[in-house]
């Protein structure tokens, strides 16, 4: 077998919890126990799948517990604290693994906290984790793991670290960085669709906003998932319209049912693209001093191309939302829009541009399709 056969049958037996099938294909071989992959090392890939007893098994064959790797670039305790593993966790440290808050991304305790992990949170904090080393950068000034709790919205976090401060403070009423609007915000979204169940945070934003996107589980009248973003108001919109209201917006995205959205499954691109084009089109108007508003439609390339090989949606269509009473939020600091996107195909935006964006919303509703996402719904510029 080639490498790349080899790297996918041991990820494959890592994923199945197949001790006996790793050390078979690995053996003595010391480059292919540190083999780096796109997911890290093999020790990244079982601490983020929780396979503990394959983690001792490649720290026994002499695997480096502080190799850093994966897709934040730091060691397996982030990859462990991140997914949520506490007995990953507790072993790496017991084997000398490193607690990196060289930044944010590589930090074990900001990966805790983006998922609210707050028994692994406890454990980092009662094994001398740095919580005061703070991040600045385009859109972080002076973040430290406390400022991030309550940015997250993660209350027992909180509680942690203000205890080990000695400090009380109310989390639903701490300014720090317009987080008070992201609650007003929230708030206004969760009496429509129901509570938050997770979050997926960006501590390596690209532009002048962080963007998190809230998620929120279907309900007895909501037979969706619910994607909402916060962070992309933090700065206003440019408009070269003076006379233009809205300067600020967040987005909202619809997905069916039988979307996964477990973060195991958010490096395939066939369940990862709707999360990543709600961040991406929040970005947009920030790295490319532009707007956002109902009837705008971005493509992906030109000519378009599918967002992923088991669709052939390729374009995004911004809408207002059907809920009434959801477009507008009256924060006390300003009047945000929250759009809804909608993902299109080719001849569908095509269709808008000769006719209208409106023009398309009937044809759409005249084929009873909603504005939750189905990827493969029939093609009404092709009708």
């Amino acid at each position: 077998m080639d490498n790349k056969q080899i790297a996918k049958e041991i990820r494959s037996a890592i994923k199945k919890g197949d001790i006996e099938k790793v050390v078979e294909l690995i053996g003595s071989d010391a480059e292919r126990l540190n083999m780096m992959t796109p997911f890290g090392t093999w020790l990244h890939v079982a601490a983020s799948r929780g396979e503990l007893d394959i983690v001792k098994k490649l720290i026994e064959l002499g695997a480096n517990v502080n190799v850093l790797g994966g897709v934040y670039g730091g060691g397996a305790l982030n990859e462990a604290a991140s997914a949520g593993h506490i007995d990953i966790v507790r072993y790496l440290l017991s084997c000398g693994a490193d607690m990196d808050v060289s930044g944010p991304e590589r930090n074990p305790l900001f990966g805790a906290i983006s998922n609210g992990h707050a028994n692994i949170a406890e454990l980092l904090i009662e094994s001398g984790i740095d919580t005061n080393v703070t991040y600045s950068g385009e859109s972080m000034r002076e973040v430290d793991a406390l400022t991030f709790a309550k940015e997250q919205g993660q209350k027992e976090i909180v509680k942690l670290l203000e205890s080990q401060r000695g400090l009380s403070t109310d989390v639903t009423t701490t300014n720090h960085n317009g987080q008070d609007r992201h609650v007003e915000i929230l708030n206004h979204i969760t009496k429509h669709f129901g509570p938050i169940e997770n979050t997926i945070s960006e501590t390596v934003p690209d532009s002048r906003v962080s963007v998190t996107i809230h998620i929120i589980p279907p309900s007895m009248n909501k037979d969706f998932v619910t994607l909402v973003t916060t962070g992309m108001s933090d700065e206003p919109m440019d408009y070269s319209d003076e006379e233009r209201t809205f300067k600020y917006a967040e987005l909202l995205l619809k997905l069916p049912l039988s979307w996964i959205v477990e973060k195991d499954n958010m490096k395939d691109q066939n369940h990862y693209w709707p999360f990543g084009w709600l961040r991406k089109v929040a970005h947009i108007p920030h790295l490319y001093d532009g707007w956002l508003e109902e009837g705008v439609i971005l493509p992906n390339g030109e000519p378009p191309q599918p967002f992923a090989s088991n669709t052939k949606l390729s374009c995004v269509m911004i809408c207002r939302p059907q809920e009434s009473g959801l477009a507008n939020v009256h924060t006390r600091d300003e009047d945000i829009n929250i759009y809804t996107f909608v993902p299109i195909y080719e001849e569908e935006r095509n269709l808008a541009l000769e006719k209208g964006y409106e023009y398309l919303l009937e044809r759409m509703n005249e084929k009873g399709i909603t504005d939750v996402l189905d990827i493969h719904r029939i093609n009404v510029g092709m009708q």
